[in-house]
């Protein structure tokens, strides 16, 4: 019998990295934290790199690569390489995202890839992705992670609809996600720090 992980074992594990995974700044943050843990060694692109053969990896943004110069006896030497999306369809928060439609504070949204807008629609939403901090003159990288319920992208209800049998979504009008009711515009910055009865954002490193 084969001494590699059950089944059972290698689909856990995928559930798990899926799991710890909702943005490419996420996955590539897991995916290094394996690496390291199977004796592989992280490397700036800005430094010196070494000659000798060994296990490597590097990271930009949502990108990385790895790779392992080290050839097992008896094994050919030509390349072989693998190669996956860190990136799925999704909606993505626009440079400048708060609105004020009609009474609701609306958080502008840009969708990304394939994406089959009508599954969006109703579903309780949260946020994932990269936070970019001001720390003095420099400005540094966090992870943030919000899984709690904060947004929605609200159907239109079917009374209103002109033609019942289909659902014709505008991407730039019609995809736009509610997160609270308001007068007056509220920065949407506000999300990251809480609104009141909100937990609080993940983020890694913490801030």
């Amino acid at each position: 019998m084969s001494g590699g992980p059950t089944p059972s074992a290698s689909a856990r594990g995928l559930c798990e990295f899926i799991d710890a995974s909702p943005s490419p700044f996420h996955v590539c943050a897991t995916a290094a934290r394996r690496l390291l843990d199977a004796g592989y060694t992280e490397l700036a692109e800005t430094d010196r790199w070494p000659r000798q053969p060994g296990r490597y990896f590097t990271v930009r943004a949502g990108s990385l690569v790895a790779w392992n110069s080290q050839l097992a006896t008896g094994t050919p030497a030509p390349f072989r390489i693998v190669g996956a999306h860190t990136d799925s369809p999704n909606l993505r928060v626009k440079q400048h995202p708060d609105r004020l439609v009609a009474g609701w504070q609306v958080v502008a949204l840009q969708p990304y890839g394939g994406a089959w807008l009508n599954s969006w629609l109703d579903r309780d939403l949260g946020i994932s992705g990269r936070l970019s901090v001001r720390d003095g003159s420099a400005v540094r990288h966090r992870l943030v992670r919000i899984d709690e319920p904060i947004l929605r992208v609200p159907q239109l209800a079917i009374h209103l609809a002109e033609d019942r049998k289909s659902v014709t979504l505008d991407p730039q009008r019609h995809v736009n996600a509610v997160w609270a009711s308001a007068t007056r515009p509220v920065p949407s910055s506000a999300m990251s720090r809480g609104m009141p009865g909100w937990p609080r954002p993940t983020c890694w490193p913490p801030i």
